[in-house]
């Protein structure tokens, strides 16, 4: 049997406030956070997903790369 995982998701539209609402908006506009995975810049052009890491907020780029390993790395948070 395959086990599921669920998998959170936000429109365009309301991303500048979910950002906003976990205090990370400013950040994001100005280009002051790297991607966890791979340390690139990361900004509202280039996000591609937000996930807690030890305790904190953590962003990813839109690197298909990076967004599978933050993918996978969750995935096994779950079902692990």
């Amino acid at each position: 049997m395959r086990k599921r995982a669920e998998i959170k998701a936000v429109w365009d539209a309301d991303l500048e406030q979910l950002l906003a609402s976990i205090g990370i908006l400013d950040d994001v506009l100005a280009g002051k956070l790297s991607c966890a995975i791979c340390g690139c810049q990361v900004d509202l052009g280039n996000l591609g997903t937000v996930f807690g890491q030890d305790g904190q907020v953590a962003v990813s780029c839109d690197n298909s790369r990076c967004v599978c390993t933050v993918t996978k790395k969750e995935a096994a948070s779950v079902v692990g």
